[in-house]
């Protein structure tokens, strides 16, 4: 490709020769005899056919090397470290085209295939996005993981909410925690030789925030190990939420075996002395009392799209687990501000972990103050901005029953059903 900075150039050379002066049309036929006329571009045209790419990282990386040549002046830019400057400086390049809507929009739903709600707050901390539910429906009925992965299954009448739940408090103050697995992991020395481990996950049941980690065996002493870890991040919580051992069993085979390894009472005694208070559910009945159920669909769903039957080592499984928990507490929780600016962004529990929605470095501008009264007053106001939120945003939400509003016939022997695995892969019919 040639590029010129002059529209008129360019239109000599795409005309026959013999149409210009001397002076002129000596040099167009020499241009012309050496290149192909529709190699030659005005420098105001996009030398990238945003068409042909799929992959968002992938055309900003490549704006981002131009850009460097365009800067230094020279090809060597392209060997250049790509900067967050640049990469940035791509991105606004592209904010105006059409199909680098389209592009942004796939990459942020591709992230965690999250609802058309999810994508669109995500979308909006950066970008205003006119009919931007529209593109992203489109999208999301195009995506052939989520067509895969988005079974509807049979529900029930939805139970009351408990008292922990409407209740301002720190996060992980009220804590729900539930098991889940077996995962099949390999050993990083000896690379046949396999094992097996557990997810655990504890949840807030006021901010639904996560924390997610690897039990290395189903027995009290392993998973005493995970929630030592999981205090010494976040403190002990007042108090934590439960089902029973033979409940936590009641789908695995596996589990049902290892239930004789858990001893109840050294749970619950243990964190006594810190002020923990161990609450067991009544029923295995009641899903409704462990608020962790939903929260282990989505990390299945999560682990479905990322490791598939990859056998990962102990190391890999926790590191996926602690970014799937990111993910997680990205997600926006109550009402989501959609189409009205003075709403805001939407709420996460990132903003009362992290003080900001993403995991990404925090972008200024910030003032340099030595006052630490001033450093506490702007902390204590990222606190109470959470809270204002969260009673804006996800305390009506907690109110109102958003489905299973009806009661419905529980399935009978003799129902004809079909059957969804624990990864949500897979369907089938049983009688």
């Amino acid at each position: 490709m040639h590029i010129t900075d002059s529209a008129i150039v360019r239109a000599q050379i795409q005309k026959e020769s013999y149409g210009f002066g001397t002076f002129v049309a000596t040099r167009v036929a020499e241009v012309q005899s050496k290149s192909n006329l529709n190699e030659w571009k005005d420098s105001d045209e996009c030398v990238i056919d945003l068409s042909k790419f799929k992959n968002y990282n992938k055309v900003i990386a490549v704006t981002s090397r131009i850009l460097n040549v365009k800067k230094i002046r020279s090809l060597k830019g392209i060997l250049l470290r790509l900067e967050p400057d640049i990469l940035k400086e791509a991105e606004q390049f592209w904010i105006r085209k059409h199909l680098f809507t389209i592009l942004y929009i796939s990459h942020m739903h591709n992230i965690d295939h999250a609802g058309v709600d999810v994508t669109l707050c995500k979308l909006q901390t950066k970008f205003w996005v006119p009919s931007a539910r529209k593109v992203i429906r489109a999208v999301k009925r195009k995506c052939v993981t989520c067509r895969r992965l988005d079974y509807k299954v049979e529900g029930q009448c939805m139970g009351q909410v408990a008292t922990e739940r409407i209740t301002p408090c720190p996060a992980f103050y009220h804590t729900a925690k539930d098991i889940f697995g077996p995962f099949q992991i390999r050993d990083n020395v000896k690379k046949r030789t396999t094992g097996k481990a557990y997810g655990v996950i504890f949840n807030c049941m006021v901010t639904r925030a996560v924390y997610i980690d690897v039990v290395d065996g189903y027995d009290t002493h392993s998973f005493l190990k995970t929630f030592r870890r999981f205090t010494a991040v976040h403190g002990y919580p007042a108090t934590v939420h439960s089902d029973l051992g033979s409940q936590l069993v009641s789908a695995s085979k596996e589990l049902q075996i290892a239930i004789n390894n858990w001893n109840m009472s050294d749970i619950s005694e243990f964190g006594t002395k810190r002020g923990l208070k161990w609450i067991f559910n009544r029923s295995a009945d009641a899903a409704w009392q462990n608020v962790s159920e939903s929260l282990i669909k989505s990390v299945k769903r999560s682990l479905a799209m990322i490791i598939g039957s990859t056998l990962m080592t102990y190391s890999d499984l926790q590191t996926i687990f602690f970014e799937i928990a990111n993910l997680m507490n990205e997600r926006p929780i109550g009402l989501k501000p959609g189409m009205d600016l003075e709403l805001g962004t939407y709420l996460c529990p990132n903003d009362l972990l992290l003080g900001r929605a993403s995991n990404h470095a925090p972008c200024g501008p910030w003032k340099d103050s030595f006052n630490t009264k001033r450093r506490l007053d702007y902390i204590q106001n990222v606190v109470n901005t959470f809270w204002r939120k969260w009673h804006r945003d996800y305390f009506p939400t907690l109110i109102v029953r958003q489905k299973w509003h009806t009661d419905k016939r529980n399935l009978q022997s003799g129902d004809i059903v079909l059957i969804q695995d624990t990864l949500g892969l897979d369907l089938g019919f049983t009688i």
